[in-house]
């Protein structure tokens, strides 16, 4: 993803809410045998729907509604119309498309276009005439009907809604003019969006305080300085400790200095304000202050645990500080899950072992240690390992039969002629729906090889990566365009295997992608960056974004000319394509720079943004695994973590 772009897209998982991929395509009938009338009317259909024009589909829906992708033309005839959309036409797609992916995504959007109307009577029928949705804007608007008998959730919901989420809002709104949600919780609520830096949004709830912190809620959260000098002892406990927290947020080293004089505010919040203040100083790479002013919040309350984003950044700067009591204290603090993850255990057992627990640290790494993982990889490289891939899969081999059957279900049909079509997101949606229908490992096994066979890499990947363990890696591991990407790899000097992760994380190998942003093809090249290497570099000199090769040429090149401005530390080339070489100068001057055989990872894992750190995890682990496959070696993955 060439350099302004900073979006990416994770394979391992579907990113359906967040990422609209659309294309181009020819030849969507050969999954189904449309004739060739049909073949038209459904190319233009989805070319319309990619522009944001539902007319093609509404004319080409009587001709197709009968077929497979009956449910989705009617789809794309009514999504680009959704805010004018009228309950009558949505409920005559219903009657006619009760089932499947396409109704269960429109049923989705559709309610969450209804919260926004406040038509509760429509948002009822609907949303009890399906499943509860997961989305959690959707249930915070069916909270705020009293029918759905969902009032009692109002406050868990909005305790943990990101603040800018504007149903769980007006849900709370709803909740505390009705009195649901309690005065405390109300005041929590404010410390938290404080916390997190969003004291706009904290604001807007000032009318549901008490008199007359109603009316001084504005000015603390404006000017908390000049407030706290009108004298703390006229003020309210829970306004003190709201402008404290603002103040950590905005000016830390002047929040921590005043607050010795917070005599009124508890250990507890005072703790609070320490932890934000330190969690803004590790954001800034003042790593020193940062861990002093952590260590004080632990020593006044030992039993708080902060925001789990203070946390996460509290433990990268304990690492830049070889603070590793720090590093374990900030761990313990981790929501149970993250303490699963392996980006997170890894730091765990570095700590252990540096402070001599040499028994339990191995364990871990043994216990994390994978080939396909960018942690399990450090994980071996921990234990003295090189990584090696398995011998092969460890699931049985589909039978003919089973693989043959799929390609009669309908839904795999859909898939493939929507991926042939270039509609990737809906794909993908489609895609997720079959794999729900059965998730024994056989089953999808044969989906991926299914999806290889029609070239959809994208869906193989997805397919592969969803069994448990990675027993289908040989299959999660395409590559194909094989010729095009050896051939851009030696005329741009570069690693086939950089080329081939950066692929796989871009787009799945999918020909014809167009991110939200507008980065386009196989290595997902924003326009102007394409423009800028076309004429600049003359390898890429008359290349065509839009085609295959054209697109891995100009990538390539790109690709060339970050590793001469950089380095070839392939850490420092994937970050700079996904945020651009800017930022990474930017951050090699901000983020000290240690010594030892971990300074690349701890380095990685203080970049400032989070899909930037995804990324290099997701393109360094790839690129291991490509080595291993293309030359048949055994690689030490500290080697690919180098920042020179």
């Amino acid at each position: 993803m060439a350099a302004s772009q900073t979006k990416i897209s994770s394979l391992g998982i579907f990113l359906l809410g967040s990422i609209f991929w659309l294309g181009m395509h020819s030849d969507p009938g050969h999954a189904e045998n449309f004739s060739p009338a049909q073949q038209e009317l459904l190319q233009q259909a989805a070319n319309g729907f990619a522009q944001g024009n539902y007319r093609p589909a509404a004319a080409a829906l009587p001709a197709l509604a009968s077929t497979t992708m009956g449910p989705w033309v009617a789809y794309w005839s009514l999504q680009p119309r959704l805010q004018q959309l009228k309950p009558k036409q949505f409920q005559q797609f219903s009657e006619q498309f009760p089932h499947g992916a396409a109704y269960e995504l429109l049923r989705r959007q559709w309610l969450l276009e209804l919260g926004k109307r406040q038509d509760w009577t429509h948002f009822q029928q609907v949303y009890l005439a399906g499943p509860a949705p997961e989305n959690r804007s959707a249930r915070c608007y069916a909270a705020m009907v009293p029918a759905l008998a969902m009032a009692d959730e109002a406050s868990r919901l909005w305790l943990t809604a990101s603040p800018d989420n504007q149903a769980c809002n007006q849900m709370a709104r709803q909740a505390l003019a009705a009195g649901t949600i309690p005065t405390n919780e109300l005041w929590e609520k404010l410390r938290t969006m404080v916390e997190e830096g969003a004291a706009q949004h904290a604001k807007n709830f000032a009318s549901y305080l008490p008199f007359p912190d109603s009316i001084q809620l504005p000015s603390v959260l404006d000017h908390p300085q000049a407030w706290l000098q009108q004298g703390n002892d006229k003020h309210s406990h829970e306004l003190t400790a709201l402008a404290y927290l603002q103040m950590a947020w905005t000016t830390p080293a002047q929040a921590v200095s005043q607050l010795a004089a917070a005599s009124t505010l508890s250990r507890r919040l005072q703790a609070r304000v320490l932890y934000t203040a330190a969690g803004q100083a590790a954001k800034q790479y003042q790593s020193a202050q940062a861990m002093a002013w952590f260590q004080q919040a632990l020593a006044l309350d030992p039993t708080l645990t902060p925001s789990e984003n203070t946390v996460k950044w509290l433990l990268r700067s304990a690492l830049l500080e070889h603070n590793w009591a720090l590093v374990l204290a900030a761990f313990a603090r981790l929501p149970a899950a993250e303490q699963q993850l392996s980006r997170w255990r890894f730091w765990q057992a570095l700590a252990l072992q540096q402070q001599g627990n040499f028994s339990k640290a191995e364990r871990i790494w043994q216990e994390i240690s994978s080939p396909f993982d960018a942690y399990g990889q450090l994980a071996l490289a921990a234990l003295g390992k090189p990584v090696q891939l398995p011998a092969g899969t460890t699931l049985p081999a589909s039978s003919s039969t089973f693989s043959s059957d799929i390609s009669t279900l309908s839904s795999f049909q859909r898939a493939i002629t929507l991926y042939r079509l270039g509609l990737y997101f809906d794909a993908l949606w489609e895609w997720r729906h079959l794999l729900a229908k059965d998730r024994a490992p056989q089953f999808i096994q044969s989906l991926a090889t299914r999806a290889a066979q029609e070239q959809a890499w994208l869906l193989s990947i997805n397919a592969s990566t969803a069994i448990a363990q990675n027993a289908d890696w040989r299959q999660g591991y395409v590559l194909p365009y094989r010729d095009y990407i050896e051939s851009a790899a030696q005329e741009n000097d570069l690693p086939i295997a950089l080329l081939a992760g950066v692929m796989r994380q871009e787009s799945g190998f999918a020909p014809k992608i167009l991110s939200s942003a507008g980065a386009q093809g196989i290595m997902q090249i924003m326009p102007a960056t394409a423009n800028w290497v076309v004429r600049h570099l003359p390898q890429a000199a008359g290349a065509d974004p839009q085609s295959v090769a054209g697109n891995i040429q100009i990538g390539s090149a790109y690709l060339a000319h970050l590793q001469q401005r950089l380095g070839p530390s392939p850490l420092l080339v994937a970050a700079a394509y996904n945020a651009g070489p800017n930022a990474v100068r930017k951050w090699l001057q901000q983020i000290p720079q240690g010594a030892g055989p971990w300074a690349g990872a701890i380095f990685a894992a203080n970049i400032p943004y989070q899909q930037t750190r995804d990324y290099v995890l997701a393109v360094l682990a790839n690129m291991i695994v490509y080595q291993l496959l293309l030359h048949g070696t055994v690689v030490n993955a500290l080697g690919y973590w180098q920042l020179s």
